[in-house]
C-alpha cells in the first residue's frame, strides 16, 4: 500500500476500533470516546473489550474479528504481552493501520524489545504500519479526529506537528502555539519521522510544521523529504537528546540512539529545516510562520519608545545577523517633523519625544507606516509600552500596530515592556493580529532573523 493511503488511514479514518479502553466514561475517566464525541468525529466509533458490552452508549466487541463494517485505524492500549496477537487478529480483519499506545517495549527490558519484534513481524505479514508504541496517537483538527485519550481543545489552526513525546499534545499551545494535524511518533518502531513529514508536508491547510525528535533515522530519504517539505512550507526543529547525559535519557525513553548531534546539524541546515535551541524559540518562530509574511531579507527598522531599548536592539542584531537598514531620505523627513527639533531621527528610530509632543497614536503610527513603506526594510521590529490600564489608554500603541500591520506585506514584531508586559501581549494575541507579539526583545530579533535565513534557503534551492 503507497505511503498516501496510509496517510488517510491514519490522519483522516473513516472508521477506528479502540481495542482496549476505560470501562467507563465522562470526567477524569481518560476515556478517547469522550473526546471524539466533543469534537463531532463524524466518522465510525468501534469498540473492543472481552469483559463489557456497552462503554460511553456504545456497543463492544469482545474480539476484533467480532467488529461489524469496515476499520480504517485500530488503536491498541492492551496490555503489552497481548499486543503481538492483537496485531495478528487486526491483519486478519484486514486493518493495515495500528496506533500502539502503551509503555513496555524496546525502551523497557530485554522482554519488551522481544514483543516489539514479535509485533512487528506480525505487522509485516499483513502489511500493515505501526505508529508507536508509546504515543497519544494522531490528532486532527480538521477532520475531527484524534486518538488521544488526554482532553484537547479542538482549533482548526494551520500549524502541523510532529513529535516524540506527549509532551507537545498536552502543552501544545505553550509549546508550538497550537496544532491543527500533530502525530505523536512515540518510540517509532515502524511509523516514523520521515513518514510523518511526508503526510504533513503535503497537506495544504498548513503553513508551517513544529518539529520535536529525540532520534532522526532515514538517512538520505530524511534529507530527500525535509528539503522537499521545506520548499513549500517552513519545518522549525528542536531535536533533543544533543549532550551526552541527554542521549542516554532518550535512549531509555523511546528507546532510541541520539546519533552524533553535529551530523543531525549539518543534515538539517542542507535539507532547510530551521533549528532551534528553546521551546520559546519554537512557540514564537512557529506562530511567526503560521501568522506573518515572509521576511525578504535581514533589513530591520525598528520603532522604539527608548533609546537604551534601541541600542540594545542593534547589539542583539549584529549577534544573529540582522542589519538594521539605513533608511530612505524621504523615510526620515516624513517623520522628523514630529520629533524636536533638537533631536534628529535615524535607525532605531526613538519616537518617545515625538509623543510627547504629538501623542501615542499619530507619533507611533507615523514612524511604523514610514518605515513599512520604505522599500529598505525588510521587517519592522516594535518596542512597546504595558502599563496598568489607566496609562495605557494614552500610551498604548495595540491598536495602531495592529491596524498598520495589516496594510503592508511585511513582518512586525512587537515586544511590550512595562509592568503589564505579559497581560498586554495576550490581550495583542487574543484580538487577533498580523503582527506577533514575543515575550523578550532576543525572542523577536531571533524570529527575523530565522524567517530570513529560510527565505535566503529557499531561494539559494529556486536559483540552483
Amino acid at each position: 500500500m503507497k505511503s498516501c493511503c496510509f496517510r488517510s488511514l491514519f490522519l483522516s479514518p473513516k472508521s477506528v476500533a479502540f481495542v482496549g479502553i476505560p470501562r467507563t466514561s465522562g470526567p477524569g475517566t481518560l476515556n478517547p470516546v469522550d473526546n471524539l464525541k466533543r469534537w463531532e468525529y463524524g466518522g465510525q466509533i468501534h469498540l473492543v473489550h472481552p469483559h463489557v458490552h456497552e462503554i460511553a452508549g456504545l456497543p463492544v466487541a469482545r474480539k476484533v474479528a467480532e467488529l461489524n463494517g469496515p476499520v480504517d485505524l485500530a488503536v491498541v492500549s492492551t496490555p503489552r504481552e497481548s499486543v503481538p496477537g492483537i496485531i495478528r487478529q487486526c491483519g486478519n480483519r484486514g486493518i493495515k493501520a495500528v496506533i500502539v499506545t502503551n509503555q513496555g517495549f524496546a525502551e523497557a527490558d530485554s522482554l519488551g524489545k522481544e514483543l516489539q519484534k514479535r509485533m512487528l513481524d506480525e505487522a509485516a505479514r499483513f502489511g500493515i504500519r505501526i505508529l508507536g508504541p508509546n504515543t497519544l496517537g494522531i490528532s486532527n483538527a480538521f477532520h475531527r479526529f484524534t486518538s488521544s485519550f488526554m482532553p484537547q481543545d479542538r482549533v482548526e489552526t494551520p500549524i502541523g506537528l510532529i513529535c516524540q513525546s506527549g509532551l507537545f499534545f498536552v502543552g501544545d499551545n505553550q509549546l508550538v502555539g497550537g496544532m491543527g494535524i500533530a502525530v505523536d511518533i512515540g518510540n517509532a518502531c515502524d511509523v516514523g519521522i520521515v513518514d510523518a513529514l511526508e503526510w504533513l508536508g503535503n497537506d495544504d491547510k498548513l503553513r508551517v510544521i513544529a518539529l520535536h525528535a529525540e532520534e532522526i533515522k532515514g538517512g538520505n530519504r530524511f534529507l530527500e523529504v525535509a528539503e522537499s517539505v521545506s520548499r513549500r512550507i517552513p519545518v522549525v526543529a528542536l531535536k533533543t537528546g544533543r549532550s551526552v547525559e541527554g542521549g542516554k535519557v532518550a535512549a531509555s525513553h523511546t528507546g532510541s540512539m541520539a546519533g552524533d548531534d553535529r551530523i543531525v546539524d549539518a543534515a538539517m541546515k542542507k535539507s532547510g529545516l530551521i533549528r532551534i535551541d528553546e521551546t520559546q524559540d519554537q512557540a514564537d518562530l512557529v506562530r511567526a510562520f503560521a501568522r506573518l509574511p515572509p521576511m525578504r531579507g535581514f533589513r530591520v527598522g525598528v520603532v522604539t519608545l527608548s533609546g537604551a531599548a534601541g541600542i540594545m536592539f542593534l547589539d542583539n542584531m549584529d549577534r544573529y545577523g540582522l542589519k538594521p537598514t539605513r533608511l530612505s531620505p524621504g523615510t526620515i523627513d516624513g517623520i522628523q517633523s514630529l520629533s524636536p527639533d533638537w533631536m534628529r531621527l535615524a535607525n532605531p528610530i526613538d519616537v518617545w519625544p515625538a509623543v510627547m509632543k504629538k501623542g501615542m497614536r499619530k507619533a507611533f503610527g507615523t514612524a511604523l507606516k514610514a518605515l513599512l513603506a520604505d522599500p529598505n526594510v525588510d521587517g519592522v521590529i516594535c518596542i512597546a509600552l504595558a502599563l496598568a490600564e489607566a496609562e495605557q489608554g494614552h500610551l498604548g500603541a495595540e491598536e495602531v500596530i495592529r491596524e498598520l500591520s495589516e496594510d503592508f506585506d511585511k513582518p512586525v514584531v512587537v515586544w511590550f515592556y512595562g509592568s503589564r508586559g505579559e497581560a498586554t501581549a495576550k490581550r495583542f494575541e487574543k484580538y487577533g493580529s498580523p503582527a506577533l507579539a514575543v515575550p523578550s526583545m532576543e525572542g523577536g530579533i531571533r524570529v527575523m532573523a530565522a524567517m530570513a535565513r529560510y527565505e535566503k534557503w529557499k531561494e539559494s534551492r529556486t536559483d540552483g
